[in-house]
């Protein structure tokens, strides 16, 4: 992990994955964000959003899987690497989007892999 100081901050160098996905299929996601070694993430549900389908809407009955999720974590390019290797398998047969960012943050332990991965 690259750290450089900015001012009185310290930042990490670290990669940035989103997930667009139908919320009935975050199983396998969190299963590939577990088996990377990813410590945890934000999930967002009922996303709306343009897509090659159309336009999605937010859902519109209260459960969690209807409509869009969108997952967002924070990680080793390494780690976040095989969660997108696994994506790039899980989407030759089900729909999404990945998204890869580099980013900074403040407090790397936050984002160190998981015990056990």
């Amino acid at each position: 992990m690259k750290a450089h100081a900015t001012g009185e901050l310290t930042l990490h160098r670290l990669k940035k994955i989103e997930i667009v996905i139908r919320a009935e299929d975050h199983h396998p996601v969190e299963e590939l964000l577990k088996a990377a070694g990813i410590g945890g993430w934000t999930i967002i549900r009922d996303v709306a959003g343009m897509g090659h389908a159309g336009f999605h809407h937010g859902k519109t009955i209260f459960n969690d899987h209807s409509g869009l999720a969108m997952f967002v974590g924070v990680g080793e390019p390494a780690a976040i690497g095989d969660v997108a290797r696994g994506l790039a398998r899980l989407f030759a047969t089900l729909p999404g989007v990945t998204f890869l960012s580099d980013v900074e943050v403040l407090r790397s332990d936050y984002f160190a892999r998981a015990a056990g991965a």
